[in-house]
């Protein structure tokens, strides 16, 4: 049985993992992190700790101490408008083919 079928995170580990693979030779003027959502919501660990010191960060500048709360609620809704997409895409793609040949 698949890793990711038996624990939630899995997948969004093993997609952060290609990502930093893909991305290895990035120039080092950058700092690159991976941010991986699987697709009910759980966040590879290095995306909850950006996303968590990042909230940090912005509470100590705007006094909001739910600052963290929202990022992780925009990330959420932006998967979830992203699978709508998805969804809708492929629906349009079978009921008419034609338009995407």
């Amino acid at each position: 049985m698949n890793d990711a079928a038996i624990e939630a995170g899995v997948a969004a580990e093993a997609a952060a993992s290609r990502k930093e693979a893909k991305y290895a030779d990035i120039d080092s003027h950058y700092v690159f992190e991976p941010i991986a959502v699987e697709t009910l919501g759980v966040f590879n660990s290095s995306a909850r700790l950006l996303l968590n010191e990042l909230g940090k960060r912005i509470s100590a500048n705007s006094s909001e101490t739910r600052e963290t709360n929202f990022l992780f609620q925009h990330a959420s809704v932006l998967v979830q408008r992203f699978n709508i997409l998805l969804h809708d895409t492929a629906w349009t793609e079978l009921s008419y083919p034609h338009r995407f040949l």
